[in-house]
């Protein structure tokens, strides 16, 4: 005769036992994970970076040396330049007078043949045009294909990447009215879009009635030290850093620049190619006694604060 078998479930406390150590394994787990998840954005925004130099660098092999600038104004040229041009005709870009139009809002011919250096390596690169359509008031919509994708991209489209920001998003924004150099500084509504990357506004070609050395061209040449000059920056305020208090902090201005990856750190950009990550400092001045050059990058005579 069989002997019946007994099967004995698990009881209560044994369950919630396995339940318990599942939880602190996940718990012990999750914040390694998203370490390397942080790392593999910082990795992927170095690597960003990389890919700009080279762009750079070709733009510059391309165009007798000169340095892409900050930021350009050619509505008042004989040639007014591709970037930022009707496209398609008719159509302007979206960036208006005080700030980024509405959806629907038609744009701003103001703005028609002004912008950054995206939008001059976005041309150069030849990057595939990306139209975007905003309803009936303009169903043809605009296409990004002289001009680098704007925050109305990444509002319409948040999964969007883009070699010229950051894979790490921006948690803080400088709160200003639009990005800069179009206004003073990207706006609370930016968070979570990816960074920005500024460049170093000593390269403006911009004319300035006040300011003499504004408005010149510089070439590679002309970098003295190329190896610790910043060309771009971390930025929670837009695509250009001015290169002074203002940008870099100092007499109670806070920074621009976006500690934004683990550990508070920020990348920077050489004029010879090199990314360098920093920690965060207080002023302008104490990034410049770490050894990098902010400002007077093409200065000829001894610098005191140079070695």
């Amino acid at each position: 005769m069989r002997q019946p078998t007994h099967r004995r479930g698990m009881t209560l406390t044994e369950i919630l036992a396995v339940v318990g150590i599942i939880v602190v394994l996940v718990a012990i787990l999750l914040p390694g994970l998203q370490v390397v998840s942080r790392n593999g954005r910082l990795a992927k925004s170095q690597s960003n970076l990389r890919q700009i130099y080279t762009f750079m660098s070709g733009y510059s092999t391309d165009n007798r040396e000169f340095v892409v600038p900050s930021q350009f104004d050619y509505r008042n040229s004989n040639y007014k330049g591709k970037v930022r041009s009707e496209s398609p005709k008719g159509v302007y870009p979206l960036m208006g007078p005080i700030g980024l139009s509405s959806p629907g809002g038609g744009g701003s011919q103001e703005f028609l043949n002004v912008g950054t250096w995206t939008d001059i390596l976005h041309s150069y690169a030849d990057f595939p045009p990306l139209l975007l359509s905003w309803g009936d008031v303009n169903p043809n919509g605009y296409e990004y294909r002289y001009d680098s994708p704007d925050r109305y991209v990444y509002e319409v489209e948040p999964g969007i990447t883009n070699v010229f920001r950051s894979a790490e998003a921006m948690l803080e924004t400088k709160e200003g009215s639009e990005m800069t150099p179009f206004g003073t500084g990207a706006p609370a509504s930016e968070r979570g879009h990816p960074g920005y990357f500024a460049a170093n506004d000593f390269l403006s070609v911009v004319p300035d009635p006040q300011d003499a050395k504004a408005g010149r061209w510089f070439s590679r040449a002309q970098i003295r030290y190329p190896d610790r000059s910043i060309l771009l920056s971390d930025s929670l305020a837009g695509e250009t850093i001015k290169e002074n208090q203002i940008g870099w902090g100092g007499d109670g201005n806070q920074t621009e620049v976006d500690f934004r990856y683990i550990g508070k750190n920020a990348l920077f950009l050489t004029f010879e190619g090199g990314v360098k990550t920093e920690p965060e400092f207080d002023d302008m001045e104490e990034i410049e006694e770490r050894g990098y050059r902010i400002r007077d990058l093409d200065k000829r005579v001894a610098d005191p604060m140079v070695p």
